[in-house]
């Protein structure tokens, strides 16, 4: 699992798209800058309206928004943005921790992406471990089998990694906070074994908050120390 789409790499537009995402993840192109589809189409020698094609792959999927008759910009979440994503994520991915629960469905894979994600620790693999966690967040939602839960959570949460956890997590620095974000991930695995939809349900709540004052608290600190976070 990565951060781009499986449907969105099985075409010209699509591998565009993948270049230009992995343009924005990386930081090359900042948040809130204009994409040129012809300084863009030039560069890749591709024509410009596979570049328009491209963006309106990545404006799916969150990662630019354009408006009518206006080129695209990069997505540029704010404060405000970050806790109403949170807020919709409680109640998204809650509702999924019930459902998942309920339907008692077979756990492995979440097992894997969190062995992946402690693997990915002890390496100091940074987007690996954010793709991991990435991937633990949307199977449970896929595994709920309501499928417009999974859209929806996917279009909030893939650009909300891309721009914000994983430069979290390279603010944090230290191994040892990582290793605490598995160990809540574990929680939230532990409580669906549990068997109980309501106490799966509220645990997913109490994680996704703990996250959400987790990364108010660094924006805050990236902005007392100078530093532009992805957020500002």
């Amino acid at each position: 699992m990565t951060f781009a789409s499986e449907a969105s790499l099985t075409s010209v537009k699509g591998n565009i798209a993948g270049v230009l995402r992995e343009e924005i993840i990386s930081g090359r192109l900042r948040p809130g800058e204009v994409i040129v589809e012809g300084r863009w189409g030039a560069k890749l020698k591709v024509a410009q309206a596979s570049i328009r094609e491209a963006l309106n792959i990545l404006a799916t999927e969150g990662f630019v928004q354009k408006e009518l008759g206006r080129s695209a910009r990069v997505t540029a979440l704010t404060d405000e943005d970050v806790v109403q994503i949170h807020e919709l994520r409680r109640v998204l991915e809650s509702l999924a921790a019930r459902l998942v629960t309920e339907k008692e469905a077979p756990l492995d894979e979440l097992e894997q992406a969190l062995a992946d994600m402690h693997s990915a620790v002890e390496c100091g693999n940074l987007r690996t471990y954010c793709e991991r966690d990435l991937h633990f967040h949307l199977l449970i939602c896929e595994k709920s089998g309501n499928h417009f839960l999974l859209e929806h959570l996917r279009r909030l949460i893939v650009p909300q990694f891309a721009f914000i956890t994983l430069r979290q997590h390279a603010a944090m620095g230290d191994p040892q906070l990582w290793r605490q974000s598995c160990e809540e991930h574990k929680e939230i695995l532990d409580a669906i074994k549990s068997g109980d939809p309501d106490f799966a349900g509220k645990k997913m709540e109490e994680i996704i908050q703990r996250f959400a004052n987790q990364t108010i608290d660094l924006l805050d600190k990236l902005r007392g120390s100078g530093i532009t976070s992805a957020a500002s």
